[in-house]
């Protein structure tokens, strides 16, 4: 299927956002943004990949889409007015060049065209897991008198404690 069928057959409005599941221990998604079709009728995609946010071309998503199945759309809520806000929004990063893949992703930008605030959930997932399990980890530690877990768990509740501030860009 290529990515001009895939839109009709989804539906996709503008704004709405293509989830690929991604091949990186199956843990993370990669959001593609659905721009509207160009002059000529060709569907338009944004990104924020490691070369910073923009266009996708067409030979690009089209492989995307065969690599790594879409798992799902998230379509865009609002009116037809806020839609052309977040089309907006999307088309304002394009060209910049400051992806981090923990600080300002493609989730990041995602939540960016959708509700107007670069915030990540699965950075933020990784970080609430982190400052759990650190948790369990330095009180087990401290119990039990083991200092290697105990300063493992320290470590991984600084980390969690990283990664929850990095999920979200203010």
């Amino acid at each position: 299927m290529n990515i001009k069928s895939f839109v009709v057959q989804n539906r996709l409005k503008p704004a709405d956002a293509i989830v690929l599941r991604k091949k990186f221990m199956g843990m993370f998604s990669h959001f593609a943004i659905y721009l509207g079709d160009d002059d000529f009728g060709n569907p338009k995609f944004s990104a924020n990949f490691t070369k910073g946010v923009q266009l996708l071309p067409n030979k690009e998503i089209n492989e995307q889409i065969q690599i790594y199945k879409p798992e799902r759309i998230e379509r865009f809520k609002g009116n037809d007015y806020q839609r052309r806000s977040a089309i907006e929004r999307a088309w304002s990063k394009i060209g910049e060049n400051n992806y981090g893949f923990l600080s300002n992703n493609c989730e990041h930008y995602k939540n960016w065209v959708h509700f107007g605030k670069e915030i990540s959930d699965q950075v933020n997932n990784v970080g609430a897991g982190s400052l759990a399990i650190g948790t369990t980890m330095a009180i087990g530690g401290l119990l039990s008198d083991d200092s290697r877990t105990r300063n493992q768990g320290i470590g991984l509740l600084l980390f969690g404690a990283l990664l929850k501030s990095l999920a979200k860009r203010d």
